[in-house]
């Protein structure tokens, strides 16, 4: 998997793997929170494409207010890519240009879908939600000390 910076171009696509996680991972109604971030703070926004396909897509961003925190942005792989390592890779290349910028903490919000994938890099679970995204997707906020 090749990983780049997102461009405007790769907005068809990314919303694809968007709605390819649709309901388990992703609520339909959270489909236009994520098409307003990309076209406001897709500064450190990535794209990784197989073939020239976006397969998988993710971002980070300084939290607002703990300074050194970092935040992880709508990270997804295409449900017919899933467990494949194409999120493992995306992970650890948002957590390596992360730790460049220093020793940092990064925070995300996931569901209980994807809380014990996150587990096996090292994040904490802070908080559990229920329903915290839509009914049946339960808000895990999780924590890492890089």
């Amino acid at each position: 998997m090749h990983i780049s910076h997102y461009q405007a171009a790769d907005l068809r696509e990314v919303l694809d793997v968007f709605d390819s996680n649709v309901p388990e991972h992703f609520a339909e109604s959270e489909r236009a929170d994520f098409e307003e971030f990309l076209g406001a703070f897709a500064d450190h926004y990535l794209v990784g494409r197989e073939e020239g396909k976006v397969v998988a897509c993710g971002g980070f961003a300084p939290h607002r207010t703990e300074p050194g925190t970092w935040t992880l942005c709508w990270g997804m792989v295409a449900a017919g890519h899933h467990r494949r390592g194409l999120g493992a890779r995306l992970l650890r290349h948002r957590l390596d240009a992360i730790a460049a910028t220093g020793p940092a903490a990064v925070l995300l919000a996931t569901s209980q879908h994807s809380a014990g994938f996150f587990e096996r890099f090292g994040f904490v679970t802070e908080n559990v939600v229920p329903d915290g995204f839509a009914p049946g997707i339960d808000q895990y906020d999780m924590r890492l000390r890089l």
